[in-house]
């Protein structure tokens, strides 16, 4: 759905051994009708992509919603996420949105600090950041599908 938050991880890629915590990507469901559904930041900066894009670089990914982003927020969630379209990849994840890493993308979205995340430093950079792991902890998420749930029950 439009506002859902996606937390991807690929035990294949160098950043699932890099990147500590359960998630290493985030991304966030910005349409379900157009030429692309999902906004993310990636090397190549601000990135439209597809649901079916994520998936196919992933070994894992799981769906979440914030509780507290009733329709009419998640249409301003939205707008701010695609306003973002020119920003850069923030390769030192510094806060502030001139450039972006992926689950700072997600929470510069959310200018009310609905969502409640988490910016534990897991990687040890000595300073607060958002990564998809304190998304995933985020205090107003609730978790919609996880394919590591599938993948047990098979």
């Amino acid at each position: 759905m439009p506002g859902d938050v996606i937390l991807t991880n690929d035990k294949w890629k160098l950043t699932s051994f890099l990147v500590p915590g359960e998630w290493t990507h985030a991304a966030l469901c910005v349409d379900k009708e157009s030429e692309f559904e999902v906004a993310e930041m990636t090397h190549t900066n601000f990135t439209r992509s597809t649901f079916f894009d994520l998936c196919r670089e992933s070994t894992r990914l799981s769906i979440l919603r914030c509780r507290d982003w009733d329709d009419e927020y998640t249409k301003t969630v939205i707008e701010t996420c695609l306003s973002f379209k020119d920003a850069k990849y923030d390769i030192k994840f510094e806060y502030g949105i001139k450039s972006l890493y992926c689950s700072e993308l997600v929470i510069a979205s959310d200018p009310e600090k609905r969502l409640r995340a988490s910016d534990e430093d897991i990687l040890g950079l000595g300073m607060p950041y958002v990564s998809p792991t304190g998304i995933s902890k985020a205090k107003n998420i609730e978790v919609v599908w996880d394919s590591n749930n599938e993948m047990q029950e098979s």
